[in-house]
């Protein structure tokens, strides 16, 4: 096929009507069947679902095995590479959108820091990018692939000057290329900001001074902001399920999710989106909203080229953490069956294309992609919040937290379900979300909001508020504050200008548990003047053995360092091997002082939720909660970390940074903060 005559035409969404009644398998494939029509349209989406890279699995030290590896992925650079010039085949602008032609609107409505670029929601394609972009990406991977060829085939002695990235430490999360591969996407999300950043002249000293304990006020100056609301922790992934489920099946008009990632391997995720969504927007006509983040599904659908050649090892393999499928042995009364949940997919794009299959036959289910950029320096913003919203706009229910659409396996999170006045907190923060990304500047949403709210309003009688989840605990009625970001080159981020202000105020103890965490200047400075007050200040991050990201392992590592030679007297630990075994990953994000205020949800302390990642976070005045948050710490600090004693320590962690003469690409610095600590 010529790809350069193709007229790449606008696309609309399929316009099935089917009964509400239901939904059946013929119709699930008669818009399956369609789908060759789009691919048409989306020439690099074929490439990559007809091209494999096979890669080796495990720890990849065979040198013949992984040249095996790259040689497959030349082969599909060298398809790209005859595609050279198509760019205006892609309809997402790839993670670079600095030197962007296309035309981008201002957000002045309720983001005046963005612009964001109409043509992605006013098509109804999966998002990929050209094929130009992913000629670039796919020659970064093999580049970094090559790298771990060099370490494979060096002797010991030659090794000592690779990156820890590739060597030193064992890639304890399984597949070493397959981690590798995701790496190198992750430092492309970010790279443009990372460099406009660096662009900037004293950009660090400038920011710290925008967070001065005088700009950051304490939790008591804002007390009047609270409002009463009630808090349940989820604890498990089978609670959190069990919850989410037994929530959805409560409501009465709406359904709204923020998602950043989805992950096609996780049965729970499938189970919500295909089975459990269309169930409700059918059966029970409920109007679901979801809002994707772009960049991730950029991301995550060059992930589907990959094919392993040998399973990953056991030991890698390894975890205590609860089976992926154990929630189906518990699914809540009147739940649909886990039916179409259980279809295989070899990528997030084939997940991402059945959503979008239901979202055409079915009117109730709407989705659109968050995309902006700043408007300032012009680089993409990346939607890190992540929540469900259960009829929101009549006070319904909220869950939210760090995990995505569930919480993984192996992760440790923390997670909750909320009930309340905060809740349309949450619904005003999605509408404003949801209503910037609809195309041509309209700010009404898909379904009229005002008229779901008097809907909800007109059967208030109907509805049992009173009606409770599957559980004994019927959540911990406190007073809370709901607070989203809008990151942007000018570094301002509510989130850590409260959590900074309870910190200046704090009398007796500060609990700090971060699973990405780069512990700014600033934010270690008000722990030192905490510290010498004589606050007990206690630190729990991630380490490489329990990240899911390398990238920001230097970053982070190099902040622990400073933080300690600052503020010796602070308790850091970080994830370790214990008996053998890798911990889980650490992807909890909670702040308690004093015993009695707390903050969590998905904002990590480190300078992208400034300049880079939106983030949603809540606030709370209780002292159970807070012992619970402190409880949680207590478990996963003895159960999976070590002490780091002082600076010195941290080195055992801290990655070179450098390969030979070069800087390593996995883990390069994130914008000019930590690149003389």
């Amino acid at each position: 096929m010529d790809f350069n005559s193709l007229d790449v035409p606008s696309y609309a969404p399929f316009a099935i009507a089917l009964p509400i009644d239901a939904i059946d398998e013929t119709a699930r494939d008669n818009v399956s069947d369609q789908r060759s029509d789009l691919e048409l349209l989306q020439p690099l989406e074929a490439i990559l679902s007809s091209s494999r890279v096979k890669f080796v699995g495990g720890q990849a030290e065979s040198p013949d095995e992984i040249k095996i590896s790259i040689e497959s992925l030349d082969a599909l650079i060298g398809k790209l590479s005859s595609l050279t010039g198509t760019s205006q085949l892609g309809i997402s602008p790839g993670f670079d959108t600095r030197e962007s032609k296309a035309t981008w609107r201002s957000l002045d409505y309720a983001f005046p820091e963005y612009e964001t670029l109409d043509t992605i929601n006013s098509t109804k394609q999966i998002p990929v990018p050209s094929s130009d972009s992913a000629l670039e990406y796919f020659q970064l991977i093999k580049l970094v692939w090559e790298k771990r060829l060099e370490w494979a085939t060096s002797d010991s002695e030659r090794r000592e000057l690779f990156c820890d990235c590739f060597g030193k430490w064992t890639h304890y999360s399984g597949d070493v290329l397959r981690c590798l591969f995701n790496q190198v996407l992750e430092q492309l999300m970010v790279r443009e900001a990372s460099t406009c950043l660096e662009c900037m002249p004293n950009l660090a000293s400038k920011w710290a001074e925008r967070y001065s304990p005088e700009k950051c006020p304490p939790p008591k100056l804002m007390e009047s902001l609270y409002v009463d609301s009630s808090v349940r922790l989820l604890y498990s992934r089978d609670n959190y399920i069990n919850a989410y489920i037994d929530a959805a099946l409560k409501a009465k008009h709406s359904i709204d999710i923020c998602a950043c990632y989805i992950f096609h391997t996780d049965c729970a995720t499938k189970y919500i989106f295909l089975d459990l969504i269309p169930y409700l927007a059918t059966q029970k006509n409920i109007k679901v909203r979801i809002l994707f983040e772009l960049m991730t599904m950029e991301s995550q659908c060059f992930h589907g080229v990959l094919d392993v050649i040998k399973p990953t090892t056991s030991a890698s393999a390894s975890t205590s953490m609860p089976s992926d499928v154990s929630f189906i042995e518990q699914l809540p009364s009147g739940s649909p069956p886990f039916n179409y949940a259980e279809k295989k997919f070899a990528s997030t794009s084939g997940l991402l294309r059945e959503i979008l299959d239901l979202a055409a036959a079915i009117p109730n289910i709407e989705y659109q992609y968050w995309i902006a950029r700043d408007k300032t320096s012009k680089y993409r913003i990346k939607n890190h919040s992540k929540f469900h919203i259960f009829d929101g706009q009549s006070g319904g229910r909220v869950i939210a937290g760090g995990s995505n659409v569930v919480p993984r396996p192996d992760s440790l999170d923390t997670d909750f379900i909320v009930e309340g006045d905060i809740t349309q907190m949450y619904q005003q923060t999605f509408n404003n979300l949801w209503n910037a990304m609809k195309p041509f500047c309209s700010n009404t949403s898909v379904f009229d909001v005002a008229e779901e709210k008097k809907e909800c309003n007109e059967s208030h009688e109907s509805y049992d508020t009173n009606i409770a989840l599957n559980t004994n605990d019927p959540g911990l009625m406190t007073k809370m504050l709901f607070l989203s970001s809008s990151p942007s080159s000018s570094g301002e981020d509510v989130i850590l200008r409260k959590v900074l202000g309870a910190i200046h105020a704090a009398e007796k103890s500060i609990v700090l548990c971060m699973g990405h965490c780069n512990i700014p200047l600033q934010f270690t400075l008000a722990l030192q003047a905490a510290t010498e007050r004589g606050v007990k200040v206690s630190v729990l991050s991630n380490s490489i053995y329990s990240c899911d990201l390398r990238n920001g392992q230097k970053d982070l590592f190099a902040s622990l360092r400073q933080m300690l030679t600052v503020a010796p007297k602070v308790e850091l630990f970080v994830t370790a091997m214990k008996g053998g075994r890798r911990p889980p990953f650490l992807h909890s994000k909670y702040v308690v002082v004093d015993a009695n205020w707390s903050a969590f949800g998905s904002w990590n302390l480190w300078n992208r939720s400034s300049f880079y990642e939106m983030e949603a976070n809540v606030f709370a005045f209780s002292d159970t909660l807070a012992s619970q948050l402190l409880a949680k710490f207590e478990q996963e600090k003895n159960s999976y970390s070590v002490q780091v004693h002082s600076a010195a320590d941290c080195e055992f962690f801290l990655p070179t940074g450098l390969n030979g003469d070069q800087k390593c690409y996995v883990c390069k610095h994130f914008g000019p903060f930590y690149e003389n600590c």
